[in-house]
């Protein structure tokens, strides 16, 4: 296989896995898209770890902004997610100041 057919498919790899990472964000499963990102990863630095040809290919391009535009998307819900722990975090706070307040009135 010639090094622009590899690099292709390894791209291709990392499409799926980007696309498994968002499958699991959607579904909540944080801990799944860890692992997942650490495995892309190691894929992207094998990926990238020799230099490809001085121009990409059309696939190859289409590869990168797919991996790109899902990344975005795993990155957006992880921020959303992190909102949405924050304010949870925020009212279990104000819960517990509250019972704390209330206990202190008492005689």
């Amino acid at each position: 296989m010639d090094m622009d057919a590899q690099r292709t498919q390894q791209l291709q790899d990392i499409v799926k896995l980007s696309r498994e990472m968002l499958d699991q964000a959607q579904a909540g499963a944080w801990e799944c898209v860890a692992a997942l990102e650490l495995r892309r990863r190691e894929q992207v630095m094998a990926c990238f770890s020799h230099p490809g040809a001085a121009h990409r290919t059309g696939e190859e391009t289409a590869a990168i902004k797919t991996i790109l535009r899902l990344n975005q998307e795993v990155t957006a819900l992880s921020q959303s997610h992190r909102d949405t722990l924050g304010a949870e975090i925020q009212t279990q706070k104000k819960g517990v100041a509250a019972h704390t307040a209330y206990a202190n009135c008492g005689p």
